[in-house]
């Protein structure tokens, strides 16, 4: 349970490991059938196969659930173009590990043609309108990349040539030529790049991490790139690198040295966001209450000034009115207070929690947070170091 639980948690900072807390089921839209039905169905009209990986415990997928599946000209494509249906992730690992499922809510489109091979794959909330240039972008013929270039025109183009080229690659097997795609967008994109910083620290990432698990080549490469940002001090670059490796003992390893040297605090303070999911997934509660949140207060109310801003809508982005990333936000916070066992301190960040956003979602997920570590406080949690 407590593995399970905080690599749920440590797949995104906007997937969070709540979410209301009324009975889930799934939107009309999505058949009951089983996959191999689904594929069979798909097959026999002709249609394509859609397949919405869910999680009962996340809030983007709920949100998808309450708008964008039920809007009647989303609903309207599917009947007419495809076999759809829901697959939650904790009770089909065995389908959700072998598309390499690592984030909620991916939906992998399969083409009528082919049902063994994937056409198209979007991770993450998107509106009915995104999702409907998308599924009508893959109709034509496009492909995601296409379809994300056309989304994109003003910028990124070279970009999206190279993320194309990588996969086309992959799909021929010629994994260390991919890798020179990949790298070209980690040497030249910059994180902080509007539209395109995200594909160099959340797609290039998880694409390197695959290649590394069977390509001697590629580790060597992503091995160079880590001893060259050690060697440069950007700690940043290094902690993600060190993930692709899987060698996340080294960032542990540092940690350990910069939490006792005042001269590094400012850094470690600074790369909090990197560090966090690897203090989780070892249980290290007391390390992230003392040394990433020793002022929870003031970091709730950080974090609520960035929620007020999320809501707001910008130009080119329509926000739901249901949309509230609050609860979400602070969850890591109280629940690392109660693993450390700071009972009193937790209990005022659900007071503050409370004061700041009395939701019935806020009530339910500080509720749901509780049970939940109960539950992994029955494995003692590790010693900080």
């Amino acid at each position: 349970m407590k593995a399970n639980f905080w690599c749920k948690l440590a797949l995104s900072g906007l997937i969070s490991i709540v979410s209301s807390g009324q009975a889930w089921s799934h939107p009309e839209i999505f058949s009951d059938l089983s996959l191999e039905q689904a594929k069979q169905e798909a097959a026999k009209n002709n249609k394509f196969l859609l397949i919405d990986f869910t999680a009962s415990w996340c809030p983007p997928c709920r949100r998808m659930e309450a708008s964008t599946w039920t809007n009647a000209t989303v609903q309207d494509w599917i009947k007419a173009n495809a076999v759809a249906i829901q697959i939650d992730v904790d009770k089909d690992e065995k389908t959700s590990a072998a598309l390499h499922v690592e984030a909620m809510p991916t939906m992998v489109l399969f083409k009528p043609q082919d049902r063994s091979t994937e056409f198209g794959r979007q991770v993450g909330y998107m509106d009915s309108s995104e999702l409907l240039q998308w599924l009508e972008g893959i109709k034509s013929g496009k492909s995601d990349q296409e379809i994300a270039k056309e989304a994109n025109s003003s910028n990124g183009n070279e970009v999206f040539e190279h993320v194309t080229k990588a996969q086309n690659l992959q799909a021929e097997g010629k994994n260390d030529e991919a890798c020179e795609e990949y790298l070209w967008i980690w040497n030249n994109v910059s994180s902080n790049a509007p539209n395109i910083g995200q594909i160099r620290t959340g797609l290039v990432p998880n694409e390197l991490k695959r290649l590394a698990l069977t390509s001697p080549t590629v580790r060597t490469k992503c091995g160079a790139l880590r001893d060259a940002a050690e060697k440069n001090n950007n700690r940043n670059d290094w902690i993600i690198l060190n993930g692709i490796l899987n060698e996340n003992v080294r960032t542990l390893a540092w940690f350990d040295k910069a939490k006792l040297d005042p001269n590094l605090r400012t850094e470690l303070q600074k790369q909090s966001t990197l560090i966090e999911p690897v203090l989780c997934s070892e249980a290290r509660w007391n390390d992230i209450v003392t040394y990433l949140y020793p002022d929870p207060i003031a970091k709730l109310n950080e974090y609520f000034k960035r929620a007020q801003e999320m809501k707001k809508p910008s130009a080119d982005t329509e926000v739901s009115k249901t949309f509230d990333p609050f609860p979400t936000m602070v969850m890591t916070i109280y629940a690392a207070y109660i693993g450390a066992g700071k009972n009193v301190d937790a209990q005022k960040i659900a007071s503050e929690c409370m004061r700041l956003d009395d939701s019935a979602d806020m009530k339910d997920s500080l509720n749901r947070i509780e049970t939940i570590m109960k539950t992994v406080r029955t494995t003692p949690a590790k010693p900080a170091k």
